[in-house]
């Protein structure tokens, strides 16, 4: 079961939130309702294994605060998936001055924590070091962005948030080399070896077979589930 992480903006309401859930209906979230005097979104993103649906993130809007919750899985760092979530949580933030009140430094302890932590490179050769570099950099000055345009403008885009989905194919080929085979490979490798093996597969001996760590050949699975390439069969 991944972990999960909190992050709250304090936040005054002006009134009803039944527009801002028109506005995201159109954006594919996987749900949106109301909960009393709260408005609830979330991204739901395939199923792990054991068929548990996998929480990408949930943004609650309360009265008083907006609260963002999204999971870590066990194969990724706290950092990593805070990368990933808060520039959308930003752009949701951005969408949602009309009907919030929100101010800028409440907003700036969560961009700095990134921001921070963005800097603390270590482990890697020379090689790997400097483009680790250029990408964290990147990363940095597009918070730092989004941040800035946060504080100066009241104009909500509701295209902008599709802006980090489209952006999370270059993270995870990052985050892929770290560990060894790339994504694509043990995608293609498992699917392989499950079409050969009549629709069945052994996760200890394919990880043995190709030298991972039986960790990496379930996250492998789990990415082909995701992806629709494959269904689980229940017997």
């Amino acid at each position: 079961m991944p972990d999960e992480e909190r992050i709250r903006i304090a936040a005054s309401r002006k009134g009803s939130l039944k527009p801002l859930a028109g506005l995201f209906s159109g954006l594919g979230f996987s749900k949106i309702a109301f909960m009393s005097d709260t408005l609830s979104i979330e991204k739901i993103k395939g199923q792990d294994l054991r068929g548990n649906p996998y929480l990408e993130y949930q943004i609650e809007f309360r009265p008083d605060e907006i609260e963002l919750v999204f999971s870590i899985p066990e194969n990724r760092s706290r950092v990593s998936r805070l990368i990933e979530v808060l520039p959308t949580f930003l752009n949701i933030l951005r969408v949602s001055e009309e009907y919030y009140s929100i101010a800028p430094s409440c907003v700036y302890s969560s961009v700095n924590e990134v921001i921070t932590e963005l800097s603390k490179v270590v482990d890697h050769d020379a090689s790997e070091m400097s483009t680790q570099f250029t990408e964290l950099q990147a990363r940095h000055t597009d918070l730092v962005a989004k941040y800035n345009d946060l504080v100066r403008s009241s104009e909500a885009n509701t295209r902008i948030l599709l802006e980090c989905e489209q952006k999370r194919e270059e993270l995870e080929k990052r985050i892929s080399k770290m560990n060894g085979m790339s994504d694509d490979l043990l995608k293609e490798s498992l699917f392989n070896w499950i079409k050969m093996h009549g629709g069945t597969i052994d996760i200890k001996e394919f990880a043995k077979a190709n030298n991972i760590v039986h960790t990496r050949a379930e996250d492998g699975l789990n990415l082909l589930l995701h992806g629709g390439y494959i269904r689980r069969r229940f017997e």
